[in-house]
């Protein structure tokens, strides 16, 4: 085949090409074309016609029918313009789709479609429209029954209850009949279709309506606080005061004062009531009912103030007299213990002090009494006095008691003193015994300085146990410093002895090394330590120093022996007991 045959066979390829593209272009085109018109067709059928003669029925007026009009021109363009102009440019468009110009094409069908939007568009909007005026007109015309009936049954109550509304009923009826009047203006545009100026007026009309009806709930009730319960109340605390001041009760308050201010706050309130400001009204009752539960709560701490007062009184009397009698029982026991014992501690002085107390005790309750009987004093005031005489009262008790208790002792612990003496001088025997069994060549100075002192310090409490008056606090005071001193005296003995014997056993000890030059030296230092000076324990210390270096230990070996042999010793003896 030829060059030339091969380029005709494919300028033929693409001829078809080109056809079967403009072809099935064609299809297309013509398919969505026809698929814009069935919705245009759809479109038509909607019955928007019945709707708008539907709607004329309405017997609009004012905005209402400015508002239908402007949908009703809205669905006429669509009508008459509109969709002649859809069918045209479908044909324009099918006519275009014959040719090559695809661009035209595409541009018609998106003006088309465009078309086709605007016009769903436009019957939704008319449909929304129309059925916002069917509804309204149907809501403005439930509303005219509803609130026609509500007025009806607001008038009835208002007038088979006004009693229960007080001075507000005035105002309220003012009100309803100016809610009425507007319902009148109201209804009248409904009749006539003006839906759209009748809907300002209804939404103010039922804002006002509920606000008149939450009135008329709230009103009974603060009514009946100030007209019933508040004035009930003030006479009821005016009665308990007249009463309690005939039968002598001061207060800190003036509580006339008081029940006027209150009565006065009530009289404003029913003015505030009065012209409907009733959440002030609300306000002031909360205050006017806090005052008068404050006063109920005085008169009644008042009354139980009384009542414990007038216990107080009795209770006091008694109190007095039983401090003033057991004052002078002290008096008396003092007079008869002065025959035996010399007081240190100025027990009459103290006596003396307690008898001035107990006469500004009587003096303060005696003018607290005088108070009450010329109706002077509050009586929850007088509560804090009372306590305060009976604290001192009692703190007078408690001394006078521990004063008595003391002088009851005072033979029983003379007796305990002298067998305490006598226990002591027996212990110094022992001492002294223990240390003459001993035979030891002698004490020393320090040693028996103490001895002596002790023993003397014991002679002088015996001397003061013989005298005809004793002085106790004294006697027990030296009895404390022997006590201690023995207690010295026999540690000091204890280790004097110890010290000399194991002086001794040392001694025995250091005879074994007799040839050693240093151990004799040393028993010699010994020997004048425990001889001549009696100083036992350095004497111990001297042979102790040179043995252990010996025997390692061997001091305290003997003194371990030495304290079980005693420790032995004094169990065999407690078991003799």
């Amino acid at each position: 085949m030829t060059q030339i045959g091969h380029i005709v066979i494919g300028l033929i390829i693409v001829v078809a090409a080109i056809y079967l593209i403009i072809f099935v272009s064609q299809r297309l085109t013509a398919r969505k074309v026809n698929k814009l018109v069935q919705k245009k067709s759809q479109l038509t059928e909607i019955p928007m016609r019945d709707r708008l003669i539907k709607g004329r029925q309405l017997s609009l007026t004012g905005q209402s029918l400015k508002q239908f009009q402007l949908l009703e021109t809205k669905y006429n363009h669509l009508e008459k313009t509109e969709f002649n102009s859809i069918d045209l440019k479908a044909n324009t468009v099918l006519f275009d789709s014959q040719g090559l110009n695809f661009l035209k094409t595409s541009q018609g069908m998106k003006e088309l479609q465009r078309q086709i939007r605007e016009a769903e568009t436009t019957i939704d909007v008319v449909n929304q429209g129309l059925n916002d005026l069917e509804q309204l007109d149907e809501a403005h015309k439930q509303a005219v029954k509803d609130l026609e009936a509500k007025y009806q049954e607001l008038r009835k109550l208002l007038l088979s209850q006004n009693f229960a509304f007080g001075p507000a009923i005035d105002k309220l009826e003012e009100i309803l009949g100016s809610l009425e009047e507007d319902f009148d203006e109201f209804s009248r545009l409904t009749e006539m279709g003006d839906h759209a100026t009748a809907a300002g007026i209804y939404e103010t009309l039922s804002m006002e309506t509920n606000q008149l009806e939450q009135r008329i709930e709230q009103i009974p009730t603060i009514n009946t606080e100030l007209t019933d319960t508040i004035p009930g109340q003030l006479t009821e605390l005016q009665n308990a005061y007249n009463k309690m001041a005939a039968e002598g009760f001061k207060f800190e308050t003036n509580i006339e004062k008081q029940l006027a201010n209150i009565a006065e706050q009530r009289q404003a309130t029913l003015e505030l009531l009065q012209e409907l400001t009733l959440k002030k009204a609300t306000e002031e009752i909360a205050k006017m009912k806090a005052q008068t539960e404050l006063l109920y709560e005085t008169f009644d701490e008042e009354a139980k103030a009384a009542q414990v007062v007038w216990e107080n009184n009795e209770k006091l009397t008694g109190y007095v007299a039983q401090n003033k009698r057991q004052n002078h029982e002290l008096y008396a026991r003092l007079d008869r213990l002065n025959q035996d014992f010399v007081f240190s501690k100025d027990e009459l002085g103290q006596i003396r002090s307690w008898e001035i107390q107990l006469g500004n005790n009587t003096v303060n309750f005696e003018e607290l009494r005088q108070h009450i009987s010329r109706h002077e004093a509050v009586f929850s005031t007088l509560i804090g006095q009372q306590e305060a005489m009976f604290t001192d009262l009692k703190r007078i008790a408690q001394e006078q008691t521990t004063m008595w208790q003391a002088f009851q002792e005072l033979p029983t612990v003379l007796g305990q003193s002298k067998k305490r003496v006598t226990l002591l001088a027996d212990k110094l025997r022992l001492i002294q015994r223990s240390f003459e069994r001993q035979g030891l060549p002698g004490l020393p100075d320090t040693y028996l300085s103490i001895f002596y002192s002790v023993s003397d310090e014991l002679e002088r409490v015996k001397q003061q146990l013989g005298f005809s008056r004793v002085n106790i606090d004294d006697v027990l005071r030296q009895l404390s410093i022997v006590t201690a001193d023995l207690d010295t005296l026999q540690e000091r003995t204890d280790s004097l002895i110890e010290a000399a014997t194991i002086t001794e056993r040392l001694v025995r000890k250091a005879l074994m090394y007799r040839d050693n030059p240093a151990v004799a030296q040393s028993t010699q230092q010994a020997r004048y330590f425990y001889e001549t000076s009696y100083d036992y324990e350095q004497s111990m210390k001297t042979l102790a120093v040179i043995l252990d270096q010996i025997e390692p230990g061997l001091t305290n070996r003997v003194v371990q022996q030495y304290r079980q042999e005693q420790a032995t010793l004094q169990a065999e003896y407690l078991e003799q007991e």
